[in-house]
Order: structure tokens, then sequence, then C-alpha cells
């Protein structure tokens, strides 16, 4: 994976879930594959908590309910969710 950096909890926070989005993928068939081929090393553990504390705050399942019940209602989505950064929402 050429040019792959691992996201911290202090870029999370200034990105925004629509630029966070393509950095998840691309974190998540990194550590994906490390796991499948098992190549875990030790410190490894630390980083892919952080990784899976980033996804969580970036995929809000509680968001999707409140969208999914917006929609059924005809309400607007609130379009910051995905245009203003992490931190300004104090997600992370």
């Amino acid at each position: 994976m050429s040019g792959f950096e691992r996201l911290t909890i202090e870029e999370a926070r200034t990105l925004t879930r629509s630029e966070l989005l393509p950095r998840i993928e691309q974190e998540q068939k990194y550590w994906y594959e490390r796991i499948r081929r098992s190549r875990m090393q030790p410190g490894d553990d630390e980083a892919f908590k952080t990784f899976n504390k980033i996804l969580h705050a970036a995929a809000d399942l509680d968001r999707t309910r409140a969208d999914t019940e917006a929609l059924l209602q005809s309400r607007p989505l609130d379009k910051d969710y995905w245009r203003t950064p992490l931190g300004e929402l104090g997600v992370l």
C-alpha cells in the first residue's frame, strides 16, 4: 500500500466524514489484510483500537436511524453531518 498512512485521532478531528470515508476504507483494507494473514505485531493492537474508535465515530449508527426517520417523515437531513470536521461536531 504505497502512500498509506494510519489515521490518528488528532487528524480525524480535523476531517469531515466525506474526507474520512476514503481514508477509513483504505485503512480498513490494511487491517483486515494483516489480520487475515496473521501478521499482527506487538503494538498493532493499540493502533487497531485507534482505527476502530475513528471508524465508530465516523459511522454513527444513531445518526443512521435519525436520517432514516427524517427521510420517512419528509424532513430535511442535516448537511453538517458530512461537511463539518468531527472535532467541531464534538464527536472525537
